[in-house]
């Protein structure tokens, strides 16, 4: 399995942290990798991340930058 490159937009309410990519296997990989970075820029526990970020509201974005190449 290769990793792929994911971008990531996360959404507080009322400003945006700055586009996070990051290499990844699957997306919820991604999405931990990325809330990991969220927490250490802004020095909070990752749980808050985890939490702020859960999925219950649709505050993030994470697409695939780029496929592999074979």
């Amino acid at each position: 399995m290769v990793k792929k490159l994911f971008r990531g937009v996360f959404n507080y309410q009322r400003s945006v942290e700055p586009i996070i990519y990051r290499y990844a296997y699957t997306k919820k990989q991604a999405w931990k990798l990325m809330c990991d970075e969220i927490s250490r820029r802004n020095d909070v526990p990752e749980s808050c991340v985890y939490g702020l970020f859960d999925g219950s509201k649709p505050n993030f974005e994470i697409t695939i930058e780029k496929e592999a190449e074979k």
